[in-house]
């Protein structure tokens, strides 16, 4: 099949190179995004990576440039389609966000509902519509998603699954979400890194993540998606990028579009507590103080374990925190200065909750 996006055309046997217009500036110019397609002789699938939605997270980039060599295309089937940098207003500035969107890019792609058209309120910004278009294009053309991520140094990489919702009392889509959540698991399996579902659906909905490049793609598209999370600052580290390269390319090859086996995943940790977990953050310090962590990304915890001692400025220890779950340490947040409240772990907890449900009744109110 031939694939244009942007100015990039696929050619049978190539790697092509072009821009997707994203937004244009008040005094001129405009921000495009890089595209990459790579496409085998042999028809397959249609692969879609991104990478740099947030523009402190840089380890994605590297990945994408690593991953579409000469070498790879001569034994690709099917196209793969990349997109280093989602954001380069917030790569270009150093920024979580873009400079002309008030929030965060990744909370921005269709979540289903009807516009709602308010002339009190502004419409959505230049980058929330530009995004839309993109998923258009997704749409159009994907067998599967994957959007590259960086959590922090030091933290675990690992994949994130979400969970996939459809609009109660409709069988069809509650098929397709239950199919496409089997796919995801399976893809997720293929990327051989730790594995752990996004928070419960309240505030999975809370935080807007049902709005993120996944879980839109996979809830409206029917499109197996995955988000990694890869340990990294701003200068990659090279296992971590290594690590993700061959869990990409083990996806590959379990889509068809590559031969041979599966590569070993090394140079980062990979945990498997036996049972499914999901992510939520705890160890919330009770006064204002300098924390030492007692418990490191990728160590098992138990109900009770010490997590974390907080001290004084002078060193004097003023308590120590316990784990309340079951689980491991995904991360620990930059720093050691703390206030009243605030999290100092991210923990993986199991995971009671379906994979795939109904929308709550207000949705779509």
């Amino acid at each position: 099949m031939s694939l244009t996006l942007g100015t990039a055309q696929s050619e049978r046997g190539k790697i092509t190179y072009g821009e997707y217009p994203l937004v244009r500036h008040p005094i001129g110019g405009a921000d495009a995004l890089p595209v990459i397609i790579a496409q085998g002789q042999g028809d397959g699938p249609v692969f879609w990576v991104t990478a740099g939605i947030h523009g402190i997270e840089h380890a994605g980039l590297q990945v994408i440039h690593r991953l579409i060599t000469p070498e790879l295309l001569a034994d690709l089937r099917g196209t793969l389609v990349a997109i280093p940098g989602l954001n380069p207003a917030g790569l270009r500035t150093l920024q979580r966000r873009a400079y002309y969107h008030d929030g965060d890019p990744n909370r921005l792609f269709p979540d289903g509902r009807t516009p709602f058209t308010d002339p009190d309120k502004a419409p959505p910004s230049a980058l929330e519509q530009a995004y839309g278009q993109l998923f258009e294009e997704i749409k159009q053309s994907a067998s599967y998603f994957f959007d590259l991520h960086c959590i922090s140094i030091g933290s675990l990489s690992f994949a994130f699954r979400d969970r996939l919702l459809y609009r109660k009392g409709d069988e069809a889509a509650r098929q397709r979400a239950e199919a496409t959540s089997a796919k995801m698991e399976a893809m997720a399996h293929a990327y051989g890194h730790t594995l752990i579902a996004d928070f419960a659906v309240s505030k999975y909905i809370d935080e807007k993540l049902h709005r993120a490049t996944t879980a839109s793609i996979a809830m409206l598209a029917g499109i197996p998606a995955l988000t990694a999370e890869i340990s990294s600052s701003y200068t990659p580290a090279r296992a971590t990028v290594n690590a993700s390269l061959a869990g990409l390319r083990n996806i590959l090859r379990w889509a068809g579009m590559l031969p041979g086996d599966p590569e070993p995943i090394t140079g980062v940790k990979v945990v498997d507590p036996g049972y499914p977990t999901r992510r939520r953050s705890v160890a919330r310090v009770t006064t204002a103080c300098i924390v030492h962590h007692l418990a490191e990304p990728g160590d098992l915890v138990k109900v009770g374990d010490p997590l974390v001692e907080m001290r004084d400025a002078w060193g004097r220890v003023l308590g120590i925190l316990y784990s309340e779950y079951d689980g491991f340490v995904i991360s620990c947040p930059p720093g050691i200065l703390y206030y009243p409240g605030e999290a100092s772990v991210l923990l993986a907890i199991r995971d009671d909750e379906p994979l795939v449900g109904p929308y709550p009744d207000t949705f779509f109110d």
